[in-house]
Parts: structure tokens; C-alpha cells; sequence
């Protein structure tokens, strides 16, 4: 997997806190020395300087310091054996040899154990260059610690999250991902996306997903995947694309409720198409407020939902609308009954339309009544509903 499309899958922080590094060194004069220099050469630094190797192992804890700059030839424990007992703890910080006892038995020596950087000591010029590989070193072992925690945050999160190239392959999905589809990871890598998904979904995608995707940078919504055996799988996505062409799915199998509202979201789409605009009005409010209306509804009128969710439905009444029709039309509310007629409505902006409008309660499995839904279809000014 290409590691730099990590990048945007978010932004995993880097440390701001300072450096610290351990220096060890029996010769107390260099060790200082060594302090001195790097905290001159670095910004936002702190040092710790041992003389004894072990006492150096015993400050040892997994978060205490950034890097340890150590001699080689040193009493009771030399610095590779102290490499070999800081990595037996389980201590995985950045580790340089810094050793005026250089050769190439000890510099093979080193880096069979392990040495990230050996560096020979020196005069004066050659600080800086310890300086610039244990800033090197620091930085690059934090920004690998920061994605070994987002690669276990991705792997053990709830959702399926994958990632996709520019071809529609999949490079990346963690098991819940490959799960949601009653499959396993070594399944979908390197599989076209379309194999999770009925043909009818794919071209939905294609038509109107992908170019939403590539249009705005996301697209959030509600799909339909298939799992191995060809069962259905209604699921919450999220598409966020990334500068490559590729983008990362965040997918969530839908609960019952979640299903059902995904259902109706689908018949409104569709009579969204069609031009017929609903209102939901719920009864057991005081004054029976609109709760709910759909696109086709503030296309028909020019309320957006905000305007007119909260307040009664005779908000469209006008000066010119029929006292009557009106009258009719809340003896059957009051009563829970259908009622079908055309009226004379008014829009956001004041304008006169006529509409034709059924209003029928939605009654539970006991017969209670839950709500009411109105259907408004424009109709001319003879009242005959427009064909669309």
C-alpha cells in the first residue's frame, strides 16, 4: 500500500512537546559536553546525561525520552549490551552509537544489533552532524508512532473504512469493512468497488455519485452493497476524495430505523421526480404543524423546510382562498378523514397558485392516528391538475 495516501485519511498529529534526549557516556567531561552542544544546536530541546550504562537502563521507561546517544566502550556494560537490555524492555526509541572507539568489527557489530546511526566522535565539527541525525531520527520515529496508532484506530474502529485509487481499486480496508459484505480482506484487495454493489447501484453511482464526488470533494448518503451469497446490504457511506483521484469509503450497515428512514428518503426521491409535493402534519401537536415537507413541496411553493416545518398547514391560505374549501378541509382533519380538492394557495413570495390537494390520515396497526400527509400537485387556474 502506498503509505502517502495516509496523508488524507486524517491528519495524525505530530508531538509539539520538546525533545528529550538520553546521553550516556562513563567520560562525565564529554557527556556534558555532547549535552551541550545538541542543546545548542537544536531547538526546544532537553538532555539527560549518565555516566553509568546502567543507571541509564533504569531511567529507561517507554515514554520518557525521545532518543538515546550512547558511547561504546564504556565499564559493566558497554553500548551495544545496553541497546540489547533497552530493547529487551521493550524500549523501541532511536538509538546512536556515538563512539571515539571506532572500527569496521564494531560499526558491523552495531548495526546487526540494531544501531539506527553510528557516528565516530571527533572535534567540534562534528556535533552538528550528531545534531541533524538525532533530529532526523526523532522525527521520523514519531511520525511512524503517530501512524501505527492511526493504522490500530483504523483497524479497530466499528466502521468499514477502505480506500480506493484512482481506478476504483480498492489498496486498503480494514475488517470491518470486508465484513459488512460477508467477506474477507484478501478478497477486495486489489477488486474493482462495483463487485459489492447490485448492477443497478453501479450505474447509480456512476450517474450520479462519482460526478457528485468529484464535483464537491465528498458525497454522504445511503446505498445499497451485496455480500458474497447476494444478500442485500443497505448501508450509510461516506466518499471523500483525495488528490490522486482516489478516494476513502467510510461504510455503516444500517440499523432498522435507519433502513426504514432510507426508505423514505428513496419515495421521496421519487415523487420528488414526478413533481407531487408532501407535507407531514402531526395531529397530536397543538394547531397541527407541518413536521415535515419534501424538495418537489418547496419547489411548488418557494418555503424552504425551515419556513414552514413548525407551522400549521393554513399558512398557504390567502385574502382569496375559499372560506369554504378551508372550512372543509379542517372538519376532516378534526375528524381524521381523507379529503380531496383544489384550492387557492399563496407562495413564499406572496404569489397566488392553484393546487390540487389530498390530504389522507396515516392510522398505526391499531387504527391510531399518527399523522396526516398532503399531497399538492399545481393545477391551472380552471383547478385541472397540470400533466407533468
Amino acid at each position: 500500500m502506498d503509505v502517502s495516501l495516509l496523508h488524507d485519511i486524517a491528519p495524525f498529529s505530530t508531538e509539539q512537546r520538546a525533545m528529550r534526549i538520553l546521553l550516556v557516556d562513563d567520560n562525565e567531561s564529554m557527556v556534558e559536553l555532547s549535552a551541550t552542544f545538541l542543546e545548542r544546536e537544536l531547538d526546544d530541546v532537553e538532555t539527560e546525561t549518565y555516566t553509568d550504562p546502567v543507571s541509564a537502563l533504569d531511567e529507561l521507561t517507554d515514554g520518557a525520552y525521545d532518543c538515546v546517544v550512547s558511547d561504546y566502550d564504556m565499564p559493566v556494560m558497554d553500548g551495544l549490551e545496553l541497546l540489547t537490555a533497552a530493547r529487551e524492555r521493550g524500549i523501541e526509541i532511536p538509538f546512536a552509537l556515538f563512539t571515539g572507539k571506532g572500527s569496521e568489527e564494531i560499526a558491523s557489530r552495531a548495526i546487526s544489533a540494531g544501531v539506527d546511526e553510528y557516528l565516530q566522535k571527533g572535534g567540534p565539527e562534528e556535533y552538528p552532524v550528531l545534531a541533524n541525525k538525532v533530529s532526523n531520527l526523532v522525527e521520523k520515529h514519531r511520525a511512524e508512532t503517530h501512524m501505527r496508532r492511526g493504522f490500530l484506530a483504523i483497524e479497530s474502529a466499528e466502521e468499514g473504512i477502505g480506500i480506493i485509487d484512482g481506478d476504483g481499486v480498492y489498496q486498503y480496508l480494514n475488517e470491518a469493512y470486508a465484513a459488512l459484505y460477508n467477506r474477507n480482506r484478501a478478497e477486495l484487495i486489489g477488486e474493482h468497488w462495483d463487485v459489492l454493489y447490485p448492477d443497478d447501484e453501479a450505474r447509480r453511482f456512476h450517474e450520479e455519485i462519482l460526478p457528485q464526488l468529484e464535483a464537491e470533494g465528498s458525497w454522504r448518503g445511503i446505498s445499497t452493497g451485496v455480500t458474497k451469497t447476494g444478500e442485500l446490504v443497505p448501508e450509510r457511506l461516506v466518499l471523500t476524495r483525495m488528490d490522486d483521484g482516489g478516494h476513502v469509503c467510510i461504510v455503516q450497515e444500517l440499523t432498522e430505523v435507519d433502513a426504514l428512514r432510507a426508505e423514505v428518503e428513496l419515495k421521496d426521491r421519487v415523487l420528488d421526480a414526478v413533481g407531487v409535493a408532501i407535507v407531514v402534519i402531526d395531529p397530536s401537536k397543538p394547531d397541527n404543524p407541518v413536521v415535515y415537507c419534501n424538495e418537489a413541496f418547496e419547489a411548488l411553493t418557494g418555503y424552504d423546510a425551515a419556513a414552514v416545518e413548525g407551522r400549521n398547514y393554513r399558512s398557504l391560505y390567502g385574502p382569496e382562498t375559499d372560506p369554504e374549501t378551508v372550512a372543509d378541509i379542517r372538519a376532516a382533519v378534526d375528524a381524521g378523514e381523507p379529503i380531496s380538492t383544489d384550492i387557492r394557495s399563496y407562495g413564499a413570495g406572496g404569489e397566488p397558485f392553484w393546487a390540487h390537494l389530498d390530504i389522507r390520515p396515516i392510522r398505526d396497526d391499531d387504527g391510531a392516528l399518527e399523522c396526516f400527509v398532503g399531497f399538492y400537485r399545481a393545477a391551472d387556474r380552471d383547478g385541472d391538475a397540470d400533466s407533468a
